[in-house]
């Protein structure tokens, strides 16, 4: 706002835009030589009064409007560039045709920037034909950033983001709309953590979801010809999805495992300030990674591209999916997966977690470093050469609970995934920075948290709401949209020097394209450049690891684990085709492997009679029961009961067992003890007595591990398992992995 001052007049200018600057300032320049001309004469007046000072300020007032008349003029010649700009924008073709130099001043940023951006890729990016590979030529060149889709898609998100069951009459639709005006693509940017280094399982998936889409597409034009529609005119969603299921030997899905537990599950999602008739909102399907099941179809015109699949169970945490990962105990009906998300964070930060750092005598983010390096250095590892790329693995920190009652405690899974999304490069995700603010600036609201104040007084509750999962819906959406408008932003020359399994080059090579000259000297050795790093993971992030001895771990390590790091084309080399390291089955390194309700063919007491039937060879007193919603396997006899399994000739070397057991408290669980024992032959390998009580007023999951002494038992020997309930009236056993490591 410019204030103008003087015996004669008081005038404002508030300038909206350039526009209305350039206006306001001419309108200004008129209304102060209006009123000097009624004036007459500024300096004659000030003789009159016999006043110095006047004089000093009507001279002051003159040079004021001098002043002013230059800015007219600037503001008239600003006002002429802006309208060629908006020429140039409005017809982005003309940039070519443009005469000025580079340097000339008459030429405008705008006008320069806009140029090179079309010099830049009519030079570059015309010439690639790996572009047409992935959904990257889906975009415009430049590539716009993830804010500026994000702000011109709202209404097609915000009617994207319906329920399945609430397709027709969108009950939640202003709801959904104040949660997305909250939400806004800013705020959604701080989501946006870290970046993955290694983009090639990105790249792999781009590829994956653009050969199907090309597929759809070319059923659908083949419709449109058909019935003589024109491109734009609509076609109704099942016939879209007829066309899509008509395609033979169709392209796959791009397939997303999202792995959690009671929030990732969808506990007390069905809880919204909209109404209580919540009965066809069950849990899975309301909870987030079932709702992106809908969005993205919604989003994509009804393309169905994406396969999600959600592996979470309550109680479990990231050593439980630690276990499961490393012991493929995924269920048939679940594909290999090529984008992993972490959705453990809210029960790492759990009380149980708490309880066990302690029995453990390490504090609660020890113990949550620890858990989640293993499980990255898991899923980074790939499986077994060639036949199983490691998956785009992201973390989602969800949590927001009160567990914790001091806010930086509150933060450790933040911190923790953070620091090792760094080291490992990994990508990340943030729901809580997303909404942190908004929850501490009222923890008596709901809509993104847990309702701390349902009953009148302050209380513990980790699992947020509907409105939660609505926004983590975006939050999601919103990373992985970012993903891929930064990809399809960068060089295409395919030479990815932060690829875990990149080709084996000894430093780093120079590159002459996209606008970088030539080297002067191109064979002059420069010294203290780096070398390329070594494949595979770096050295476990230890409190020991030094700076010094890094680099020669990492190197030892490497070429110590060779046969696992290689590259698509070292593996296409060997004979190994895209499909085939796209659909190769998960090895089983288990005899025998199963977790509860994990799986939607192991949900009922018939059917795990049925999956332990062939393996057990006695029993007095063992059953499978659902108590609560949680499946297992009790000793329904009580004090005493016992089992045995046996295997005659293993197929496949065993070196540990692990159960994963149910600790629960009172006076039914009151001194409840598993004795377990593993023989060969005659020989005992393993021998452990297994609580099962505590004195938490909670029903917890946690994994036991036995290993056995030696080699374990051999391919080919027999194997016996022995269980019986030593204490206590009750136990419960609710998965098992015998399995080779």
């Amino acid at each position: 706002t410019v204030h103008l001052t003087n015996n004669h007049f008081s005038y404002n200018l508030t300038p909206s835009s350039c526009g209305d600057f350039a206006n306001s300032g001419a309108d200004s320049v008129l209304k102060l030589s209006k009123a000097k001309s009624e004036n007459k004469n500024g300096e004659a007046s000030a003789n009159r009064l016999g006043d110095q000072s006047n004089y000093q300020n009507v001279s002051k007032d003159i040079e004021l409007q001098n002043f002013l008349l230059e800015e007219q003029r600037k503001t008239e010649e600003l006002q002429r560039e802006i309208d060629k700009s908006r020429k140039i924008n409005e017809s982005p073709k003309s940039v070519s045709s443009t005469t000025s130099e580079p340097n000339s001043m008459e030429e405008s940023f705008q006008q320069r920037l806009l140029r090179e951006f079309q010099d830049y890729y009519k030079n570059n990016l015309d010439k690639k034909s790996s572009h047409n590979n992935d959904m990257c030529s889906l975009l415009p060149n430049p590539t716009p950033n993830t804010l500026s889709l994000w702000s011109h898609f709202l209404p097609h998100i915000l009617d994207s983001s319906k329920h399945s069951h609430d397709w027709h009459e969108y009950e939640f639709h202003d709801f959904t709309a104040r949660l997305l005006s909250i939400l806004t693509p800013d705020r959604l940017n701080r989501g946006v953590k870290t970046l993955p280094l290694d983009w090639t399982p990105f790249q792999r998936s781009l590829t994956i979801l653009h050969k199907r889409w090309t597929a759809i597409q070319k059923e659908v034009d083949s419709f449109r010809k058909k019935n003589n529609l024109s491109p734009t005119d609509p076609i109704d969603p099942k016939t879209i999805e007829k066309l899509q299921n008509s395609i033979p030997n169709a392209p796959r899905k791009l397939n997303i495992l999202i792995m959690g537990g009671s929030v990732t599950m969808g506990v007390v999602c069905h809880l919204n300030p909209v109404t209580t008739q919540t009965g066809k909102y069950s849990r899975r399907a309301c909870a987030w990674p079932g709702r992106l099941n809908t969005f993205f179809p919604y989003l994509f015109g009804y393309y169905d591209l994406v396969n999600i699949d959600s592996l979470a169970l309550g109680g479990t945490n990231t050593e439980s999916g630690r276990t499961i990962w490393d012991y493929s105990i995924l269920p048939d009906e679940i594909p290999y997966p090529d984008i992993l998300i972490n959705g453990y964070a809210t029960n790492d930060m759990h009380y149980n977690s708490v309880q066990d750092a302690i029995k453990r005598n390490v504090t609660l983010e020890q113990s949550v470093f620890e858990l989640s390096q293993s499980f990255i250095r898991q899923v980074l590892t790939p499986k077994k050469g060639c036949g199983h790329p490691p998956p785009l693995l992201l973390y989602l920190d969800d949590y927001m609970g009160n567990e914790q009652n001091e806010i930086r405690e509150t933060m450790i899974s933040s911190r923790v995934i953070h620091e090792l999304s760094g080291y490992y490069g990994i990508g990340s995700i943030s729901y809580a920075d997303v909404v942190r603010d908004i929850v501490y600036g009222d923890t008596r609201e709901w809509w993104f948290s847990s309702n701390w104040y349902e009953k009148g007084d302050y209380e513990r509750a980790v699992h947020p709401h509907m409105g939660m999962h609505i926004s983590t819906v975006w939050v999601v959406g919103y990373y992985l949209l970012n993903l891929m408008t930064t990809y399809c932003s960068l060089p295409r020359d395919g030479n990815r020097p932060n690829s875990i399994v990149g080709k084996s080059l000894e430093k780093y090579e120079y590159n002459p394209q996209y606008g970088l000259p030539p080297l002067r000297e191109p064979n002059k050795n420069l010294v203290g450049n780096p070398k390329r790093k070594p494949r595979g993971l770096p050295p476990l992030l230890t409190d020991e690891l030094s700076i010094e001895h890094v680099t020669q771990q990492w190197t030892e390590e490497s070429q110590s684990n060779a046969h696992l790091w290689k590259s698509n084309e070292e593996c296409i080399a060997e004979g190994h085709s895209i499909d085939e390291m796209d659909h190769a089955p998960l090895p089983k390194p288990c005899l025998l492997s199963w977790v509860a309700n994990l799986e939607r063919h192991l949900d009922n007491p018939k059917r795990l009679e049925g999956k332990l039937q062939p393996f057990v060879s006695s029993n007095d007193g063992w059953s499978a029961a659902d108590d609560n919603g949680k499946l297992g396997w009790v000793p329904s006899s009580g004090l005493g009961s016992k089992f045995t399994m046996n295997w005659k000739s293993v197929s496949q070397p065993v070196k540990a067992v692990t159960w994963m057991i149910m600790r629960s408290y009172g006076e039914k669980w009151a001194g409840s003890t598993l004795n377990v024992q593993v023989y060969s032959g005659d020989a005992l390998f393993a021998s452990e007595d297994i609580v099962g009580f505590h004195d938490k007023h909670t029903s917890e999951t946690y994994n036991i591990k036995m290993e056995l002494d030696g080699d374990g038992v051999t391919v080919g020997s027999d194997l016996t398992i022995k269980f019986q309930l030593t204490g206590g009236s009750t136990f419960k056993i609710s998965g098992m992995a015998i399995c080779d490591h």
